[in-house]
């Protein structure tokens, strides 16, 4: 049974650690055969604003962006996507960054492309590791363009939801009333000796 963290704390107001909870999920017969984290191959990423742009004086497929990157200052990234455009916001990988990459994880430092600095790069959905069930927009070819309420320098993994930890939990054939996920939080409130909060039942009918 899969469990993300996030799910089970809108059943039950946790209080503790992933690692703390999946302890306790021990302690009461629940085994957690692995325990994910859904940002650990994305570090350095954060929301960044691009001020300008400009065609590479040395390259016709490359763009040159300027980026404000909040508290980390402005960067110059240059870019080969075509779908970048002053105003946008997108997830920007800083000097030392790490995201994925053919199924590994690369590592972002910063470079020369074509004679010109780069000071990192900006990133796809696929290079975080989502796809539009996470953040719309995360499967378009290209960088992922980001909401435009989205706070400029913050860490990407809250902003697309990967700062997130998914439980895989064993259940035994016993216990069918824990193959959902509101079974499970039923057993996390009785651990924790918190109230389980039911989701809200009411709903507005479509005309048709």
């Amino acid at each position: 049974m899969i469990a993300p963290f996030s799910w089970l704390k809108d059943y039950v107001d946790i209080d503790i650690s992933a690692e703390e909870l999946q302890e306790k999920l021990f302690s009461c017969g629940f085994e957690v055969e692995e325990l994910t984290y859904l940002g650990k191959d994305v570090t350095n990423v954060v929301v960044g604003k691009i001020l300008s742009t400009e065609k590479h004086p040395d390259a016709d497929r490359l763009t040159v962006c300027k980026v404000d990157c909040g508290e980390h200052g402005v960067k110059q990234i240059c870019t080969a996507a075509t779908n970048v455009f002053a105003g946008a916001k997108v997830p920007c990988a800083l000097d030392g960054a790490t995201v994925l990459h053919e199924g590994g994880v690369q590592k972002i430092k910063n470079g020369k492309l074509r004679g010109v600095l780069s000071e990192g790069m900006m990133c796809s959905g696929e290079e975080l590791g989502i796809t539009d069930d996470y953040y719309e927009g995360a499967e378009v070819n290209g960088i992922l363009i980001l909401e435009e309420g989205e706070p400029v320098g913050a860490d990407i993994r809250p902003v697309v939801g990967i700062d997130d930890y998914l439980f895989d939990i064993a259940v035994t054939a016993n216990r069918p009333d824990c193959q959902c996920i509101l079974g499970i939080a039923r057993e996390v409130a009785a651990v924790l000796k918190k109230p389980l909060k039911m989701p809200a039942l009411t709903y507005t009918a479509a005309e048709t």
